[in-house]
């Protein structure tokens, strides 16, 4: 199973869009798997990803409550400001929520790999996706390391036993040199309530550890059971749950082999819109599939977008082709105080409402219209207008009770007078409207 998503110097800028541009892998690997990749003044960012993984061995590991922690360890989790935080300062939307709503268990594991050591800090589970929070003490990296280089070759197993699963990873080197990480794992199995985490490196004999995770939370299921189908593509929705932390729609596909070989969807996402018209902001998601039957592949995916604080009437899926583009054409304009809009292309275009500049933030107010309002949003920057480039500081966030509108930040000291707004121009994604489906939820 494979699991996606999840943009600035101007490299990192390229990299944010390398996708719309001249496109290589699959939308549902590679898609947004960058949008939480931040290049921050202070910090680094890292960005979130997900590969299919499956486990079949045996590990072990130990939760200690803060009481019965050995005093060093209880000292370094006291010491560090972030702990009990790490999933709202890196989280995405759906992390943070759980974490302000109270469902998160603190843990206090230590491993010590190649003299660095790396604590895991707390967990959350809601039902969907299992959180593991961790931090890496005064981080340093060489050249052709990243940090998360120690989650790779793992082995996971629930109660002991060897589990099929997908994995993600997003954080940041912070401003005192530590790196605190958000692992994320998808269980294709069905788990219970309460249950042992194991997690072992088949590439470091330190990395040994075992997770007790409960789950918290309330959530709600909506069987949907909707076939719909075009002359080559056949599409089951099949259930949408609402969980404290993300919106999980579950579905499948059936196409036929030469369809699949062709890779003529291979750069297939899917959209959901509320019945208010609100683009939900995409998170992660993947599936699988195999072998051929009777010449036909079925997929079943997982997708999760972010989390609703109440359950709409309805939801629209509405799966896409992402057109790439043949080059990168910004569009740029200057600040002036006054609203401005920017041309994106096919896809639409993209208006500054207001912008406020304090305390070395930078925000903006901005309002989409076109095809997709969320990567519309999140493919914008600021800049100085000498050419000095800065970086969103964190994913947009949908301004509550306002039609796609967003508030967008950058860490930046930079006067409002100064500031030049760059945004590119993209080719509109082509819907595939025979394969929409809304989902009636009754509320």
């Amino acid at each position: 199973m494979g699991y996606k998503r999840g943009g600035i110097i101007m490299d990192k800028w390229e990299n944010q869009i390398k996708m719309r541009v001249n496109p290589q892998v699959p939308a549902s690997v590679e898609q947004r798997m960058n949008e939480t990749l931040r290049s921050l003044p202070k910090k680094k960012t890292y960005p979130r990803f997900y590969y299919p993984v499956a486990a079949v061995f045996l590990v072990g590991f130990l939760l200690f409550g803060i009481s019965f922690m050995s005093p060093t360890l209880a000292e370094t989790l006291r010491s560090v400001p972030v702990i009990g935080s790490i999933f709202k300062m890196v989280g995405d939307i759906g992390t943070q929520k759980g974490e302000q709503e109270g469902l998160t268990t603190l843990l206090g594991q230590q491993v010590e790999i190649d003299g660095q050591v790396i604590t895991f800090t707390e967990s959350l589970y809601d039902g969907s996706q299992i959180h593991i929070g961790y931090l890496i003490e005064s981080y340093t990296q060489e050249k052709t390391t990243y940090p998360t280089d120690f989650l790779s070759n793992l082995q996971l197993t629930i109660d002991g036993k060897g589990v099929s699963y997908g994995m993600g990873e997003r954080g940041e080197v912070l401003e005192n040199g530590d790196y605190a990480g958000i692992l994320s794992i998808h269980v294709d199995d069905e788990l219970p309530d309460q249950f042992t985490l194991g997690i072992r490196s088949q590439k470091e004999k330190a990395l040994h550890v075992e997770l007790p995770i409960t789950k918290q939370g309330e959530n709600r299921a909506f069987l949907v059971n909707e076939t719909v189908e075009s002359e080559d593509l056949t599409m089951h929705v099949d259930k949408v749950t609402f969980f404290p932390t993300s919106t999980e729609i579950m579905f499948r596909q059936i196409m036929d082999e030469k369809v699949f070989e062709s890779k003529k969807y291979d750069w297939l996402d899917y959209q959901i819109v509320d019945d208010k018209g609100n683009v939900l902001q995409p998170f992660s998601g993947g599936g699988g599939g195999g072998p051929m039957k009777n010449g036909q592949l079925l997929q079943t995916f997982n997708y999760y977008y972010e989390p609703l604080e109440t359950i709409p009437r309805s939801l629209t899926f509405k799966p896409y082709l992402i057109v790439g583009n043949e080059k990168v054409e910004e569009v740029k304009a200057d600040w002036t105080g006054e609203k401005l809009t920017l041309s994106q292309g096919g896809i639409g275009e993209i208006t500054v409402l207001d912008i406020k500049s304090e305390n070395n933030l930078v925000t903006l107010i901005v309002e989409t219209k076109g095809d997709d309002a969320f990567w519309q949003a999140n493919s914008i920057l600021i800049e100085k207008r000498n050419g000095e480039p800065f970086h969103q500081e964190k994913t947009p966030k949908r301004v509550e009770n306002a039609l796609n509108q967003y508030e967008v930040q950058f860490a930046a000291d930079v006067a409002e007078e100064d500031i030049r707004i760059v945004t590119y121009k993209q080719k509109a994604p082509k819907f595939l409207e025979e394969l929409e489906v809304t989902i009636e939820l009754g509320e």
